[in-house]
């Protein structure tokens, strides 16, 4: 059996679980990073690379389209590298209802995110993907981050910083429990087969869409995850220079992100009972 202590064990190498390690590292605390897969092998991974502006959720939820502004400014700020400021449009055609264009504009000061009117000649000028039956068009600061790089980034920096580690194709198979406090992890190398032994003083549950069930294996079945999977269509080239966004209530198929040479539609939404 392999064993490793620490301060910290955190369960899911996703964008979420490869934040914790690198804030942790930045405070001068060492911690180890598991996941079953590898990096990004979940939602972190599987996403169109859309930095929100926040104005695809403007004018059905304030709070977090002004959420996404916030998180969209830090990443600008700490990780530009990892960024593609291109900024992006939302788009009303034909058809579409032209009172929830209208309000638009309201909804985004609301949540205070920049909302530039554009003509539909104007549109067209910037983009010219755009078709003939545009009625209403508004810039935002939409941008597109690569998930990859950044995550890698922050895993390395930990590495660097206090010796932290990540152990990829680490499953978590359970917990030993002593007067109602998680004392060590019971983790397998799914790779050779080997069971792994990880005491730590703290725990950071990052599964994701798998955390209901991390937290089922530590007694806990207060954590309810509702999961939907998504389905996204890549182009052979990119179609525009900037995001594309639907100007309605969000829906299956209404954001089109460009990402270096290609463009990525996307997504369905559809609820499942099991993330696997």
């Amino acid at each position: 059996m392999e064993t490793y202590d620490t301060d910290v064990l955190i369960i899911g190498g996703g964008a979420t679980g490869a934040g914790v390690l690198r804030d942790l590292a930045l405070r001068g605390i060492p911690a180890i990073l598991i996941d079953r897969r590898d990096l990004n092998a979940g939602a972190s991974g599987g996403n169109h690379g859309l930095l929100h502006s926040g104005g695809r959720y403007a004018a059905t939820d304030t709070e977090t389209a002004a959420e996404c502004r916030r998180e969209g400014d830090i990443l600008k700020r700490v990780a530009p590298h990892c960024i593609d400021d291109c900024g992006g449009i939302f788009v009303a055609v034909e058809g579409d209802d032209p009172e929830f264009a209208a309000r638009f504009p309201a909804a985004c000061a609301a949540a205070g995110i920049s909302c530039e009117d554009l003509t539909p000649d104007a549109a067209r000028g910037r983009v010219p993907a755009l078709p003939e039956t545009v009625i209403a068009a508004y810039a935002v600061p939409d941008a597109t981050i690569d998930p990859f790089r950044l995550v890698l980034e922050q895993v390395s920096q930990a590495e660097a910083l206090t010796g932290s580690r990540y152990l990829p194709h680490t499953g978590i198979e359970g917990f030993e429990i002593d007067g109602g406090k998680i004392v060590a992890a019971q983790a397998r190398d799914l790779k050779s087969g080997a069971e792994i032994r990880i005491t730590a003083r703290q725990i950071v549950n990052a599964a994701g869409a798998w955390s209901g069930m991390v937290a089922a294996l530590a007694g806990s079945h207060a954590v309810r995850v509702t999961a939907s999977k998504g389905t996204l269509i890549l182009s052979n080239t990119r179609i525009s220079k900037g995001v594309i966004n639907r100007l309605r209530p969000p829906g299956d198929g209404d954001i089109l992100v460009p990402g270096g040479t290609v463009s990525i539609l996307g997504t369905s939404s559809v609820t499942i009972a099991d993330p696997d």
